[in-house]
Parts: C-alpha cells; sequence; structure tokens
C-alpha cells in the first residue's frame, strides 16, 4: 500500500502547533525544544516565533546565567487563540462532516 503525502499545514495550524509546544513549558521554551516539537527547522521556527511575538501572542524572556539562553513564553492572548481556534476547528470538522483543516476563517 503506498504511503500517502502528509498534507502541508496552514499557516494557523503551524502558529497553534508552536503555540501547544509553548504551553507544554511553563517555565519557557526554548527555539530548540520548540522545533523538535513542531516538525519545523530552526529557521523557520524563528520567522514564526518573530510573528507571533508581533501579534502579541509570544514573550520572550532571557536566562541571565545562560549565553544566548532566550525563553519563549504565552501571553493571556495567546491561550484565547488556542480556545477559540480548537473550537473553531471542532465546529467546522462537525459542520463539513470529516477532519478537515481549518484554513479559511
Amino acid at each position: 500500500m503506498p504511503r500517502q503525502k502528509p498534507t502541508k499545514r496552514s499557516k494557523i495550524e503551524l502558529y497553534a502547533t508552536v503555540l501547544e509546544v509553548i504551553k507544554r513549558y511553563p517555565e519557557g521554551a526554548r527555539i530548540t525544544r520548540m522545533s523538535y516539537g513542531t516538525g519545523v527547522p530552526v529557521d523557520r521556527l524563528k520567522v514564526i516565533v518573530v510573528n507571533l511575538t508581533s501579534f502579541g501572542l509570544v514573550q520572550t524572556t532571557t536566562d541571565e546565567d545562560e549565553e544566548g539562553g532566550t525563553y519563549y513564553l504565552l501571553t493571556p492572548r495567546a491561550l484565547e487563540f488556542l480556545e477559540t481556534y480548537w473550537k473553531m476547528k471542532g465546529f467546522l470538522e462537525v459542520f463539513s462532516g470529516k477532519a478537515g483543516t481549518v484554513q479559511d476563517f
């Protein structure tokens, strides 16, 4: 049986995935750990994190004890975004009758 090609994730799905990975680390997530958790290369992930920061969904903090110790934390707005995202995804799946992607909202 041939393997199906994985579907490309939408930008919103990528954002939600990154936020979910950060959410797993209340003390803050490092970029490498986020890369492993999302399956996105570090260089692409840095661009996504810059966007999420500009949207007010992620904040950065640095650890003075570690050289290059940048950690990423969720803002309250990010938690609201995730809650709304999962609700909308659920509604769209119910109305479309299948498990689909959230691309058009």
